[in-house]
């Protein structure tokens, strides 16, 4: 039995062997284009190794592994600062073929019935398997059965052990707060400021509405504008009340993650938050991001979903995913400079 969706994983690795072929060919393309090509390179490795995988879990596992690398290799290309007819072709192609892998991971994976290896018990013993067949001391099927009772229950009739809710690993709260000691003024806990009290001369640029910065500390031209209105994301709701303040801590091995969608560009994305306390969605947020090597930085956010740590039926992590609002231009260098070393999460708009 081998992987359920070998086609459509081949179908996604002939569209990227295209898009690189011509990457290659193409003596004008910018240099930084240049080097995402081992990005693609090894997305194709991973849908071939997707194409051959002999069990579902396996073939879903490879899928996984190559719309990550290609979710990165999409929000680098959308911060390469050129117009070349490569790029924007590179870009396209990539995107059909996220469209083709996304769904692949969201399916179900199909898992062999439980107990569907071992052999019913009316079935003869000349069709058992060696492990099953009695041993020679047994008496013979067509006597009479034994009088006393098994030595053990049949493991047939009682529930799978493996559907205990209890082995989900159990994550850690992601708000781990730092004493004030270890903090300076500006990073203080969000759960202790009150930004939208303070005057607008006491603001920082970052931390002002998007609505009272100004032009120069806005996102500038660097960001892509002329993005189909399909593949942005839906309004930011009005906040009713106070925004919650929370911290998202972000590292190489964190479950923690930016996430981007199909248009690439980051400042659409947002973070997910592994976490088993999520705020309902379209709750606004203020979060305080922080990042390896001391950097962080903070943003207005809404939920934009949620995936509830009681649905056993996921393989994802359970949390929400935090969508940006107002990303400053320096927040997205420091996002920008994490997801060149870890690939973002993708999130279907």
């Amino acid at each position: 039995m081998g992987y359920s969706s070998a086609g459509e994983a081949r179908q996604a690795r002939e569209s990227l062997g295209k898009a690189l072929e011509a990457l290659q060919q193409d003596t004008d393309v910018p240099e930084e284009v240049l080097g995402l090509t081992q990005n693609v390179a090894k997305s194709i490795g991973a849908l071939f190794e997707a194409e051959y995988a002999s069990t579902e879990p396996d073939g879903k596992t490879c899928v996984k592994n190559a719309l990550g690398t290609l979710s990165q290799t999409l929000a680098l290309l959308q911060d390469v600062k050129s117009d070349h007819a490569a790029v924007q072709k590179t870009t396209e192609s990539i995107a059909d073929v996220i469209s083709v892998l996304f769904p692949l991971t969201t399916k179900p994976t199909l898992r062999p019935p439980e107990g569907a290896s071992e052999p019913p018990a009316s079935q003869p013993p000349s069709q058992r398997s060696p492990a099953s067949a009695p041993p020679a001391s047994a008496p013979p099927a067509s006597g009479p059965p034994a009088s006393g009772p098994p030595a053990s229950p049949p493991p047939a009739s009682g529930p799978p052990q493996s559907a205990e809710p209890l082995e989900r690993p159990i994550l850690l709260r992601p708000a781990l707060r730092r004493t004030p000691s270890q903090r300076s003024p500006a990073s203080a806990p969000p759960s202790q400021r009150s930004p939208a009290s303070a005057p607008p001369s006491q603001r920082s640029p970052a931390s002002a509405p998007p609505s009272q910065r100004s032009p120069s500390q806005r996102p500038s031209a660097s960001v892509p504008v002329e993005v189909p209105t399909s593949l942005l994301p839906p309004p930011a709701p009005i906040p009713g009340s106070a925004r919650q303040g929370l911290e998202a801590n972000l590292g190489a091995t964190t479950q923690s993650n930016f996430y981007v969608g199909f248009s690439g560009e980051i400042a659409h994305g947002g973070v997910f938050l592994a976490t088993y306390e999520a705020f309902p969605k379209d709750t606004s947020v203020r979060m305080l991001v922080t990042l390896p090597g001391g950097f962080e930085f903070e943003c207005d956010g809404y939920v934009r979903f949620v995936r509830d740590p009681m649905d056993f039926a996921s393989e994802s992590e359970p949390g929400m995913g935090i969508q940006f609002e107002g990303l400053s231009e320096e927040a997205r260098e420091l996002v920008m400079r994490f997801i060149r070393k870890r690939p973002p999460i993708f999130y279907d708009v």
